[in-house]
């Protein structure tokens, strides 16, 4: 534990490979606790009226919180010991006392309205948070803030893994990790229950892809899957344009270009921020033009003002391969879709490979699925400037015709080498 006559320059300078506590010589007591990820002020002192060392959290280093506030907090501290006050005890009172009646999900609903709020990931985070977080059964919603544990978390995580969706626990843990330390900023908490908890692994990287004869399967199979309505649409549209399923699933009147034979997502719509326009083939078209007639708004529209959401595109597809047991109101039903183990997002990768072996170049199938290139050396990521609109729509035209042929709508296409 090495002394320093802490300096504004040394206190923004240092660094440590390991946890190190540099007690200042001028603030005796005040130490400036320095690990490789951050540097937080906190107070060691004996508790009045004992022997017993302990140590007071002041707060992290920042440009808020520097060495002269810091300094200036500590004897403010110590005067306060020198009463006879325990910080400690003072601070667990003063959060008792607001804190006592506040449950988790008061605490996620305010988090959601205040930091969530305006962010592009924001109907995501959301529903994560309240399906999965705010559960009933097992989620964290009626546990009272001072009461908050550790296992509480895990047990909320558990449920979410036990559904076999551990991609999804593992951004539930981000999420929820995210709302603890918001609190513990605001003060709302006084410690990070997640700190030192490990997110639940993820799902390996998927590699699924539907061969020919699942592909028509699949087809044959959706007029009567039992889906909830919008669903086949989705999916016939996403073997057509290779978007993700949020993009068509609230695919809005005012981005479709039928003179242009164009689906014009704007930047708040697409995962990489950047606007992308899809090549309409004809089957896409038709399917477009019958949803969008006499609407205004959303294709698929879901509330007053609402619309499908690619999570429950998911679900429903799950559903449909899995079929669903009986409970809660909800009756036992079969299987309805014979293809299983795929989900909306293998159709993107399915749609890739089927162009690739269609000999379309990699480039052409990078744009085709807004990649910012297939190639990441300075020249494509800053020079070339090129949509390959022609290119793509040569692409999506063949890929279409291709799986035409394969659901027995038309002739399937076959490469010739050059």
């Amino acid at each position: 534990m090495p002394k320093e006559k802490l300096t504004d320059r040394f206190v923004q300078t240092v660094k440590n490979d390991k946890q190190t506590d540099y007690f200042d010589t001028l603030e005796p007591g005040l130490a400036l606790r320095v690990s490789p990820t951050r540097k937080t002020w906190s107070l060691a002192y004996s508790r009045p009226g004992t022997r017993v060392r302990t140590r007071f959290s002041i707060g992290e280093y920042s440009d808020e919180l520097g060495l002269a506030k810091a300094r200036k907090t500590a004897r403010a501290l110590k005067a306060g010991l020198a009463e006879g006050k325990d910080p400690q005890v003072e601070k667990a009172t003063e959060l008792a006392a607001t804190t006592t009646g506040t449950t988790m999900k008061e605490l996620v609903e305010d988090y959601i309205t205040r930091r969530v709020v305006g962010l592009r990931s924001a109907d995501e985070v959301t529903r994560r948070l309240r399906r999965n977080i705010l559960d009933p059964d097992h989620g964290l919603g009626a546990v009272l803030l001072p009461n908050l544990h550790r296992r509480d978390v895990v047990k909320a995580l558990d449920a979410v893994e036990d559904r076999g969706a551990k991609t999804e626990a593992s951004r539930c843990f981000e999420d929820i990790r995210a709302v603890v330390r918001w609190a513990v900023g605001r003060g709302v908490l006084d410690r990070d229950v997640t700190f030192g908890m490990k997110a639940p692994q993820r799902n390996n990287s998927r590699d699924r892809v539907l061969n020919a004869v699942e592909i028509k399967t699949v087809f044959d199979a959706l007029p009567t899957a039992g889906m909830r309505d919008g669903v086949e649409d989705v999916v016939r549209l996403l073997f057509e344009t290779a978007c993700r399923v949020s993009e068509i699933a609230g695919l809005h009147v005012r981005e479709l270009d039928f003179v242009g034979d164009l689906i014009c997502l704007p930047p708040e719509r697409v995962k990489n921020g950047l606007a992308h326009d899809v090549p309409m083939t004809a089957t896409a078209k038709t399917i477009l033009q019958r949803l969008a007639e006499g609407k205004t708004g959303f294709l698929f529209p879901v509330g007053e003002d609402g619309c499908l959401r690619g999570d429950v595109v998911a679900n429903e597809l799950a559903k449909a391969q899995k079929g669903t047991k009986a409970g809660k109101g909800r009756r036992q039903r079969d299987a309805t879709i014979p293809v299983s183990g795929w989900t909306a997002h293998d159709v993107r990768r399915t749609w890739a490979t089927i162009a690739s072996k269609l000999r379309i170049a990699p480039h052409v199938i990078a744009a085709s699925l807004n990649h910012q290139s297939v190639n990441s050396s300075v020249t494509f990521a800053h020079y070339v400037r090129n949509d390959f609109m022609p290119e793509r729509r040569e692409a999506h035209k063949l890929v279409s015709a291709h799986i035409a042929g394969l659901i027995g709508q038309g002739a399937r296409v076959l490469a010739l080498k050059a």
